[in-house]
């Protein structure tokens, strides 16, 4: 696939595809809510015969905390068919350690089960002289922690962390990230981890391997973690908007993190996604068509260019045309201007 376009299906992508590998927060649920149509897409998405599974860089719960808690928001769910960053570190290191190895974890229970479960010896202490450190979030987290995993990499031992996200979402705002507290160990060592979560491949192989998935579609709502990681493990992103990445974060998207298909929210899965087709200087998707040549950009409604700083209400179509339109013109090398495109007041349009 050209990288300045999107993909397109004349079936609904649930019969395309085996498994559907879904991000959580911002996807499936927002904080203790279910997102709107994601209990029913996703029961339509098992009835058709592809298997969710949860792909989360959370580190902290166990599958079986997450799945509890998916099942009470009506999306019945099987702990098997969830994949944590810490069960991806876990795999990483039965790569490169004996069974039996010996493991300083920092982190939430979530990490401590994915690790003992994986046959290592699981410690708290450097004294231990562990194999390796695996770094995950864990809200009880310090300087006591930190600095036991620190004595521990300075000595040698292999480190790995769940995932680097610098900041984690919270009712009250964005709180600090897994990736600040690597920070820390990393400020005092020297050594930077190697990495188990999204962006990474191997949590998307991971997840796929859970159901022997061979077509899988991962579904995410950020671009710089959910759909990069798709891309890197060469699995189709589709991207959704109900979460962080909105309109203008997708038209500054770079080649690496951008989806393969777009839609409002989960019930994209159910729905075929037309192509996005060059149009003289333009692109058109269906009865959509958008441009974007120098400073003439934005979408064309009834033979007239509306710039794109005077864009609202745009169709998914629309948003199609207009993305691979802009896509195009950075790839040529005659960029929108990036601070022009950040400030698009754009809103998409719902299906009913």
């Amino acid at each position: 696939m050209v990288e300045s376009t999107l993909a397109s299906s004349e079936i609904p992508l649930v019969r395309a595809h085996d498994a559907v590998l879904l991000d959580l927060d911002g996807v499936v649920y927002r904080g203790a809510l279910a997102v709107e149509h994601a209990a029913g897409a996703i029961a339509a998405v098992a009835a058709a015969g592809a298997s969710p599974v949860y792909v989360t860089n959370n580190a902290a719960r166990p599958p079986s905390v997450v799945a509890d808690q998916l099942t009470s928001l009506g999306i019945p769910t099987d702990p098997a068919h969830v994949m944590t960053a810490s069960l991806a570190a876990a795999a990483m290191l039965r790569k490169t350690l004996p069974a039996g190895a010996t493991v300083l974890c920092v982190g939430g229970p979530g990490l401590h089960e994915a690790v003992g479960s994986a046959g290592f010896r699981v410690v708290t202490s450097a004294q231990e002289r562990p194999d390796a450190v695996a770094q995950g979030f864990g809200p009880q987290v310090g300087w006591a922690e930190l600095t036991e995993a620190a004595y521990a990499v300075a000595a040698g031992a292999r480190y790995v962390a769940t995932n680097l996200d610098a900041t984690l979402p919270t009712e009250r705002g964005m709180a600090v990230g897994n990736g600040s507290l690597v920070a820390a160990v990393v400020n005092a060592t020297g050594v930077r981890p190697t990495s188990s979560g999204k962006p990474e491949a191997g949590i998307f192989h991971e997840a796929a391997d859970l159901v022997r998935a061979t077509r899988p579609i991962a579904v995410g709502d950020r671009l710089d973690t959910d759909l990069a990681g798709a891309r890197a493990a060469g699995i189709p992103g589709l991207h959704v908007l109900t979460g962080v990445s909105q309109v203008p974060d997708l038209l500054v998207a770079g080649a690496h993190e951008r989806p393969a298909y777009l839609a409002t929210d989960l019930r994209g899965l159910l729905e075929v996604h037309p192509a996005v087709v060059r149009d003289g200087e333009g692109y058109r998707c269906g009865d959509a068509r958008a441009i974007a040549v120098g400073d003439a950009w934005g979408v064309v409604r009834e033979g007239t260019l509306v710039p794109g700083e005077r864009l609202a209400d745009l169709t998914l179509d629309e948003l199609r045309a207009l993305c691979v339109a802009v896509w195009a013109a950075a790839d040529a090398g005659t960029p929108v201007e990036r601070s022009a495109l950040a400030a698009v007041p754009a809103t998409v349009t719902p299906a009913p």
